[in-house]
């Protein structure tokens, strides 16, 4: 029988594989010992992070809830700059004071056409449509930038918001923001060119200027605690869409002197014996315009008098008067509504005019703005029964 010889293939494999096993054994345990130190000092960072916690898991869980309550507190703070920043660029730019060269610039130095004759420059100032007026200055009236601002707080639906001003000499530019494709109230009114035209045609458009002018004056008495004093239809601009009304001059009391017209007390719209402006002078005002938008005539006029061979002065306030008194108001109505109105609401309206332009019991801008609102109201009503239905058609073919 062979036996094989020392230092034969078989023989030198088996006394070669212990070392490897023994060091495989060794890389092994050694491996499990870094683990384990790893687990551990992980177990450490883990129960140091969160200290206090047992074996019920009561620290983890209050860890857990001052993170949320950290990371909440911080997503409001940042929201509520975030809407405190918003809020604020969504406010208007305060009034500034124009240099005179920039207005001139702005007017082609004041050659440009102005709109309804003596009326405002239309005109872009630093990229805002601008309606411009020109007034008297008022002695001694501080314009600066503090008295600008104190204006340019107020806003309302129904008032243009004041863009700036301008002191020059004995003028004092005013600029207020003008809606695209606005005009004065005047010019919707009358058109010299086309007597028979006019831009409000219906009735509830009248009465819908008249309430917004109404309200507009609510809040200059009422709200910005000051007085308007211009109150007229150059003062008025309307735009689309809904032949809005907004007043300009708002400001105007306090930095332009009277004009000429009303110092003299020849002016419609001035209240007899009244040269400063003043609530009771705004009402007065309001009540010739009311009267102005249901006639359409102009608030004086003069007419020949066949008797005396003679022209007269004669009022809107005379007419009404004297249709409330002959119970004829639906033909003193601007015959170019038609029959289109609801006769008793002309009627309260008259009546309404004639009491804010009376020198007795007259009433102040809150109740005016009611007694507007609630006519309004009932007009849309009106409108909505006698409007023509336009869901049908009609053809015609021979019998």
């Amino acid at each position: 029988m062979c036996k094989p010889r020392p230092g034969s293939d078989a023989a030198a494999s088996r006394p070669a594989a212990a070392p490897s096993s023994r060091r495989s054994a060794s890389s092994s345990s050694s491996a499990k010992r870094r683990l384990a130190a790893a687990g551990d000092s992980s177990a450490t960072a883990f129960t140091s992070s969160y200290s206090g916690a047992g074996p019920s898991g009561a620290g983890t869980a209050s860890g857990q809830r001052r993170g949320a309550t950290s990371s909440s507190s911080t997503s409001s703070a940042s929201s509520g700059r975030a809407s405190l920043a918003a809020a604020r660029a969504s406010l208007p730019d305060p009034p500034v004071l124009y240099p005179f060269q920039e207005l001139a610039a702005a007017t082609n130095s004041f050659l440009a056409k102005r709109a309804g004759g003596d009326g405002y420059w239309r005109c872009s100032l630093r990229g805002r449509d601008a309606a411009l007026f020109q007034l008297p200055r008022r002695p001694g009236a501080a314009v600066d930038a503090a008295a600008l601002a104190r204006v340019g707080r107020y806003h309302h639906t129904s008032l243009a918001r004041l863009l700036g001003a301008c002191p020059a000499g004995a003028h004092l530019y005013l600029a207020y923001e003008l809606p695209p494709g606005a005009a004065t109230l005047a010019a919707c009114l009358r058109s010299p060119r086309n007597p028979s035209f006019t831009a409000l045609r219906t009735w509830v458009s009248r009465v819908q200027v008249a309430a917004d002018v109404a309200q507009g004056l609510e809040y200059v008495h009422h709200h910005a605690d000051a007085v308007h004093g211009r109150v007229s239809p150059s003062a008025v601009v309307v735009s689309d869409p809904g032949l809005r009304a907004r007043l300009t001059h708002f400001g105007a009391a306090e930095f332009a002197g009277p004009a000429d017209a009303r110092e003299a007390g020849e002016s419609p719209y001035a209240a007899p014996g009244s040269s400063e402006p003043s609530r009771e002078a705004d009402v007065y005002a309001f009540g010739v315009l009311l009267l102005e938008l249901l006639s359409g005539e102009e608030p004086a006029r003069y007419r020949f008098d066949r008797g005396t061979k003679e022209f007269q002065r004669v009022s809107v306030l005379e007419t009404a008067a004297a249709a409330v008194a002959g119970g004829s108001v639906r033909n003193w109505v601007d015959r170019r509504l038609g029959d289109s109105f609801p006769v008793a609401a002309a009627e309260r309206l008259v009546e309404v005019a004639l009491r804010c332009a009376s020198a007795e019991n007259q009433p102040d801008t809150t109740w005016v703005a009611g007694k507007m609102s609630k006519v309004y109201l009932e007009s849309r009503a009106w409108e909505q029964k006698v409007q023509v239905p336009t869901e049908f058609s009609v053809s015609v073919a021979p019998r």
